[in-house]
């Protein structure tokens, strides 16, 4: 029997509307759809986002439970939830070895900072020969950028994307090397790193975006209104010199 094929669909970073074309075309014909969770109890953006636009009927859904902690991927293996990843793992590859196709949904674009990629080699070391397409998407920074207004770089710009907890030395000299940065998930460290941006001179080359691209999006240019708020996850803030 002819194995499945695994497809990593970036599903964009909240409207339906930015899916891609090939990403929609693959949704509609795979039946199996695999999204990550954050904890058991918690819902998954990614597929609220795909049901919008695919008709869930006669999709088979599994849901892959994520615990959302700071491991680098070269540790999963070793690291105390990788339990989690090993099941989602098991489950993949029983479908694929049954001849169906699965699609495993990450927000965003599926290469930037995707779940999926805690996965990747460990299923292939257990199936040399499985294919697997992976599909780009909007990403969060690129709907940001756009919902603020402003290029994320121009000519011979130099830009720089971080996750939001850097450390703050390296975060200080990231800000004043490069043109324009990126911090993604802002959210627990926004005051603190409002008040490196205050230091530096930089508040006022900066904007907040929350959840961009969905109903609920805000755009915040005066970082100070917001000081002491409780920010989404999906927070973005660019510096942009």
């Amino acid at each position: 029997m002819k194995s499945g094929r695994l497809y990593v669909v970036g599903v964009g970073p909240g409207d339906p509307e930015l899916m891609t074309l090939k990403a929609v075309k693959i949704l509609k014909k795979v039946p199996v759809f695999c999204f990550p969770k954050g904890k058991e109890e918690g819902s998954s953006v990614a597929m609220s986002i795909v049901s919008k636009i695919v008709s869930l009927d006669g999709k088979e859904v599994i849901e892959a439970h994520f615990p959302m902690k700071k491991v680098p991927v070269k540790d999963a293996a070793s690291c105390d939830v990788s339990s989690s990843w090993e099941e989602t793992v098991e489950i993949i590859l029983s479908h694929v070895l049954k001849g169906k196709d699965i699609a495993f949904l990450t927000l965003g674009d599926s290469v930037i900072y995707s779940t999926f990629f805690y996965l990747y080699d460990r299923l292939l070391s257990l199936l040399p020969s499985l294919q697997v397409i992976i599909v780009p998407g909007v990403s969060a920074m690129s709907a940001s950028s756009a919902s603020a207004g402003m290029p994320l770089c121009l000519g011979s710009e130099r830009i720089a994307l971080l996750p939001a907890t850097y450390e703050e030395e390296k975060l200080k000299d990231t800000l004043l090397s490069f043109d324009t940065v990126v911090l993604m998930k802002i959210n627990k460290v926004f005051d603190r790193t409002l008040s490196l941006l205050e230091k530096l001179g930089l508040v006022s080359s900066a904007v907040v975006v929350e959840m961009a691209s969905t109903e609920k999006e805000r755009v915040i240019k005066d970082l100070r209104s917001i000081k002491g708020e409780t920010l989404h996850y999906f927070t973005t803030l660019i510096v942009k010199k």
